[in-house]
């Protein structure tokens, strides 16, 4: 459903005039030529760190593909920045709009909301189920650094049917763990962690090489992780895996690959005399006396990743296994 952005309607709008805002922007667009049509498959609550409060609502979504993300998933996307009670100047605020995508014989329109917020975390769960539809699942998008801040606020826990992050973001890879661990066995959300999705080349490669990983052909032998620099969660989530494949063998050890010679390599696992090497590109696996056994990296786009997770709202298992692992 993707297309260009070709539309955008916005005004500022209050906690009680959100939906009648919205109903007069379509309306608006409805005296227009070319008929629009409203596409919602689910909600998307999108959390943001509180920033001053003199920035302009609309400034509050710089720097997210939310256009991108909308068009390849049409989503009513509600912006939440949540501030503490504590910071007396802010004010509930709140604005709406709506973004046109598609050719002219078949245009749509998906709802954008921001809101910011000043209230209790127990007064979010009230707000959040006046926006959102309850006809379409609902997934939230913490778009901040988990290990450096607060945990996704309770209520979010309870609308939420899926719980979206970076663990590439994550500062501190130990702080991060930390606030995400308590969340693999919550039945309330599944976790979806676009790092995670860039390791599946990886495993993939890994499996096909030597077979299920469980079997006895790695039994018991040595296993090494390298990372390039900035890359020690994905290599946390590699030896989570690794380990969750091979329960009661000596566990991974991980290491910063600041001696590493391949500039390209993203994480490097080394099991026995196999080398495994994931790069932007490509998983690599190389076994002696046989030919490189080499798996495509899929080009996508960061907005096109947030998209396909929002698609899959199935549990990731295997992630979970291997955060239960690294706990």
């Amino acid at each position: 459903m993707a297309g260009a952005v070709a539309t955008r309607m916005w005004r500022e709008s209050a906690p009680e005039e959100i939906e009648s805002d919205l109903a007069a922007l379509w309306r608006e667009l409805a005296h227009g030529e070319v008929k629009i049509a409203r596409a919602v498959m689910s909600n998307l609550i999108v959390v943001r760190a509180p920033s001053d409060h003199r920035t302009a609502l609309a400034d509050i979504v710089g720097g997210l593909p939310l256009d991108e993300v909308g068009a390849r998933h049409p989503s009513r996307t509600i912006v939440l920045e949540h501030c503490h009670r504590k910071a007396l100047e802010t004010q509930f605020a709140a604005g709406v709009g709506i973004v046109t995508f598609g050719p002219p014989a078949s245009r749509y329109g998906v709802e954008q909301i921001v809101v910011r917020s000043a209230c209790p975390e127990s007064s979010l769960l009230s707000m959040l189920r006046r926006l959102v539809r309850g006809d379409v699942p609902t997934s939230v998008w913490w778009t901040e650094d988990l290990s450096d801040g607060p945990p996704p606020f309770d209520p979010l826990l309870t609308i939420g049917r899926q719980i979206l992050y970076d663990s590439r973001q994550w500062s501190d890879v130990a702080r991060g763990l930390a606030t995400i661990l308590p969340l693999v066995d919550d039945p309330r959300v599944d976790l979806a962690d676009l790092n995670w999705r860039r390791l599946a080349p990886l495993r993939r490669a890994l499996v096909h090489a030597r077979g299920p990983l469980k079997g006895d052909g790695w039994r018991g032998v040595a296993i090494e992780v390298d990372h390039a620099p900035g890359e020690a969660a994905i290599a946390s989530l590699l030896t989570g895996w690794l380990r969750a494949e091979r329960p009661g063998d000596p566990p991974p050890v991980a290491t910063a690959a600041s001696t590493q010679h391949d500039q390209q390599a993203i994480v490097t696992v080394k099991i026995a005399d196999t080398t495994a090497t994931l790069t932007a590109h490509a998983a690599e696996v190389a076994i002696p006396s046989a030919p490189p056994l080499v798996v495509a990296v899929p080009q996508e786009s960061y907005a096109d990743a947030i998209a396909a997770e929002l698609r899959s709202l199935s549990p990731e298992v295997t992630l979970l296994a291997a955060m239960r692992a690294l706990a």
